[in-house]
């Protein structure tokens, strides 16, 4: 209901603007009258013809309240919709009779800074663009996230079993392959319970000494952040995995996406603004990351 309650909000809000813009183009003489009789008209009309004003605000309200109403760029048309407000608030219902329009037009400015400060927050096509992007970058360099994955654990798991060796040999190639690698690890998980073969991955390879200092990062992305919520049934697998030397950090974008405020994250959740750029941050840092 919450949910819902902002898409009205955002749809009756909108109305108010459209139908200004139709009236402001259909009936341009009226209103441009009322304008040249408005005791501050002057603050306007020294730009441009009464007429003339009136035509480019029409179109203003139209283009900003259709996309007010659809939820597209929805910061952009608020602050357009407000640009054209405060000058109409100003010239025309400022010093009028009666104090109605004018607390109105105050009305819809609050709503509109609403707007540009939350955008479309909900069912807006901000929302599906956010996501259907998003989606594409997690998706850009999968060949087949299930195959990929299972590839990935079973290399883990392998350089984890190689490090235990007993020959001197198996010895010497485990410690340079570590020494090239740089003995840092991040994986970035998708899905919440990706958290489990992550946790079980980091226990498996600090299972021998030599990967003690190991640096074990897990960046939660998309649908994941919810396994980080407090309450969550994965709480367990989030201990098990402190208690192996994960280092956790969540995707801000993420958060934002699924509506999950950070304060409702668990204590040692480091949130990040954008996680997939924070992989190629560590991937330069000298980390071998993986996707699952």
């Amino acid at each position: 209901m919450q949910k819902i309650s902002f898409l009205v909000l955002r749809i009756m809000g909108s109305l108010i603007f459209i139908l200004a813009g139709f009236n402001h183009i259909l009936q341009t003489a009226g209103a441009a009258a009322r304008l040249e009789k408005a005791p501050f008209a002057s603050l306007a009309t020294w730009i441009a013809p009464a007429e003339t004003l009136i035509i480019l605000s029409g179109v203003g309200l139209l283009i900003g309240g259709s996309m007010l109403l659809a939820g597209f760029k929805t910061r952009l048309a608020a602050a357009l919709l407000l640009a054209i407000l405060i000058p109409i608030t100003l010239t025309v219902q400022v010093g009028a009779e009666g104090s109605g329009p004018l607390f109105k037009n105050i009305a819809l400015i609050g709503m509109l800074l609403f707007f540009i400060v939350n955008g479309a927050v909900h069912y807006g096509l901000d929302q599906t663009f956010f996501q259907n992007n998003q989606m594409k970058s997690i998706q850009k360099n999968k060949i087949n996230s299930n195959y990929v994955a299972m590839l990935a654990l079973g290399m883990l798991v392998f350089l984890g079993s190689c490090a235990t060796g007993t020959t001197t040999a198996q010895s010497t190639t485990a410690s340079a392959a570590a020494e090239t690698n740089g003995k840092k690890y991040a994986v970035l998980i998708s899905q919440p319970n990706h958290l489990k073969a992550a946790v079980n991955t980091a226990e498996t390879i600090t299972q021998d000494s030599r990967y003690q200092r190991e640096s074990f990062v897990v960046m939660a992305c998309g649908k994941s952040v919810e396994a980080f919520v407090k309450g969550s049934n994965l709480a367990g697998e989030f201990e098990k995995g402190k208690a192996a030397g994960i280092t956790y950090r969540v995707c801000g974008m993420s958060l934002k996406q699924f509506n999950i405020d950070a304060g409702s994250l668990v204590d040692g959740m480091e949130v990040i603004p954008n996680g997939l750029t924070y992989m190629f941050d560590l991937q330069e840092q000298g980390y071998t990351t993986v996707e699952l």
